[in-house]
């Protein structure tokens, strides 16, 4: 029996929903809460409709309007690193995956001596199913996700393939990825794969036992392929959108979010008509930033997936629960969080458990503060360290973080970045010329002149010392409520002195479009954010990213991309090598960090 608080908070917080409260110990409660993890694909701050898109989420809007909705949260800037960070608790560079994702054929994963979320929750009494994408190694069994604490698992291995016939193109070929648990599954290659993976989450939820001494908690992770590239979805998801002044390519993205917000509403119906409803708790994260190049949009957050700025991190995400006080439901949180932060939140915090130190976590558990609305307890964060990454211009300081390494570091208001962040355009909505969009940029637009003036008391930086007659020129087309896309420009590339540009500052918290580089204005800011990088790259192990092995071709393996590497020497060296190396950086970090 469960003697603890399913929440773990102050008794004030009792709150009564027909029946339940989170108040109730395991003896008055048959069984601590469902979890439901859904995580996006590649969708954007400005791709659901709350943050003022025109693409249709009604049910995402509806959730996290009466749940508690985050607009402080950040992920990694791509694939992998995500789901490394929320299976593991950790930064990707505790887990050697900082660099790009995992491809198709590399003898990579996450390591084995990681015991994940779903492991964690399996040995807690939950029954965990998996959905979707893994994205997290495949090479050798022992990292199929049913290895690694999903007692099933349906969907794919890789990072991209074709929506209905699941074959996946990468360096090494085309191959069929579609697994039920580890085995293939080629049953059905005509199904879109969002109302694939909608039947199948209904399938375990209405098969699962609430009843009975062998009932359990369900813990059903989902993390969909929408929106991701390929731009594919049934005809009647874009209809909608076809009268619209959104491009070809924004329809199809728009269809692709409406199909997967429509998942959603179905997946809370089939939860409702189990029965399982009131006492489960709903969590919806994206993995990255939106891919601009496949009908993604991130306005006006500068950046997109793969990089670094805001567009690139931060993400879209709410909690959502019938258990929830009626003082946390349609709160919005505004405490710094990171996609790391499930993993202790969900066993610490929800469950009650406190979890050993030795698992070493990154993550920080944002319970009560979620709950509360309180101020979390994260004052920063590490977006990333990778050293495989560009390294462009030279290093500013012998004694600190070398500026021409690739990283970013959120420390309260301040942002660093260095090296390389990726691509620093702002994207604006995809339907330049019509008045709906017009009429919202330009008043950005206004709003940012202003600012601009405000702090840095000259409007034409930001324009990048534009000739007058075409400042001029902007200042009437706004006037007129004419923008263009041409008119969000980069930021700076070059020094004053000319040499490339590789370290920028900013105050996020009030320039959360990354306008204004504060970098001059404040160098001992600099400098100190570069101190704490050099802090976290003593403790990092080096990236896990060998070259494709040709072994794992489809074309030796069946035409199917599975695992080829039978024995476990291989990952046991791996996870040796790499429990050795944190064990010793994190040592000599500690003694560091305790000067």
């Amino acid at each position: 029996m469960w003697r603890i608080l399913i929440f773990s908070v102050l008794t004030a917080l009792v709150c009564q929903s027909k029946g339940h409260s989170v108040s109730q110990t395991g003896s008055e409660r048959a069984s601590p809460p469902n979890i439901v993890f859904i995580l996006a694909d590649d969708l954007g701050w400005n791709d659901v409709s709350y943050h003022g898109s025109r693409v249709k989420t009604p049910n995402i809007d509806s959730l996290s309007k009466t749940g508690v909705r985050l607009e402080n949260y950040y992920v990694q800037q791509v694939c992998t690193p995500s789901r490394a960070a929320l299976m593991s608790g950790r930064y990707p560079i505790h887990t050697g995956l900082q660099h790009e994702v995992i491809y198709a054929g590399q003898r990579s994963g996450l390591p084995l001596s990681v015991k994940t979320l779903a492991n964690q929750l399996k040995e807690r009494g939950y029954d965990t199913h998996g959905v979707g994408k893994w994205h997290l190694g495949f090479f050798e069994e022992s990292y199929l996700p049913t290895k690694r604490g999903f007692d099933s698992w349906t969907g794919y291995m890789t990072g991209n393939e074709d929506y209905y016939t699941h074959v996946n193109c990468e360096s090494l070929g085309c191959g069929y990825d579609f697994y039920a648990n580890s085995t293939l599954d080629m049953s059905d290659n005509t199904t879109y794969s969002t109302l694939r993976y909608t039947r199948r989450a209904k399938d375990i939820i209405m098969g699962h036992q609430t009843d009975g001494p062998q009932s359990k908690p369900l813990f059903l992770y989902l993390p969909f392929q929408a929106v991701h590239s390929p731009l594919q979805v049934p005809e009647e998801y874009i209809e909608p959108y076809k009268r619209s002044s959104l491009s070809p390519q924004r329809q199809k993205f728009a269809g692709m979010a409406s199909c997967l917000d429509e998942a959603i509403g179905n997946i809370t119906s089939y939860l409702k008509s189990k029965n399982m409803w009131e006492n489960t708790i709903l969590i919806f994260s994206t993995d990255n930033g939106g891919e601009t190049n496949a009908g993604g949009n991130n306005w006006p957050l500068r950046g997109k997936k793969w990089t670094l700025w805001e567009g690139g991190v931060r993400g879209v995400s709410f909690i959502h629960s019938p258990l929830f006080n009626s003082t946390t439901v349609g709160t919005t949180h505004r405490s710094l969080m990171h996609i790391s932060d499930w993993y202790p939140t969900i066993l610490e915090g929800i469950l009650s458990h406190t979890l050993p130190s030795n698992l070493s976590l990154d993550g920080v558990n944002m319970w009560s503060s979620l709950l509360t609305g309180s101020v979390g307890p994260r004052t920063e964060l590490l977006h990333t360290i990778d050293p495989l990454a560009s390294h462009p211009g030279v290093a500013l300081y012998n004694d600190t973080f070398p500026t021409n390494t690739t990283a970013a570091i959120r420390v309260g208001d301040w942002k660093l970045l260095t090296g390389y962040p990726g691509v620093d355009k702002i994207f604006p909505p995809v339907n330049y010329y019509s008045d709906y969009f017009n009429y919202r940029v330009s008043n950005w637009h206004w709003k940012t002149l202003n600012k601009i003036a405000r702090i840095k008391g000259d409007e034409a930086n930001y324009f990048h010392l534009m000739h007058d007659n075409e400042y001029h020129d902007l200042q009437d087309r706004h006037m007129q409520g004419v923008l263009y896309e041409n008119d969000f420009p980069e930021i700076y590339q070059l020094t004053a002195s000319g040499e490339v540009k590789n370290v920028w500052l900013f105050n996020i918290t009030e320039d959360p479009e990354e306008l204004i580089d504060r970098s001059d204005d404040f160098p001992e800011i600099v400098k100190q954010l570069l101190d704490r990088l050099a802090e976290y790259n003593l403790t990092a192990i080096p990236p896990n990213f060998p070259s494709p092995d040709p072994a794992g071709s489809p074309a030796n393996n069946g035409g199917a991309w599975k695992p080829w590497v039978n024995t476990g020497v291989v990952s046991t060296l791996i996870n040796h090598v790499n429990s050795a190396i944190v064990r010793t950086k994190s040592f000599f970090g500690q003694l560091i960090l305790w000067e």
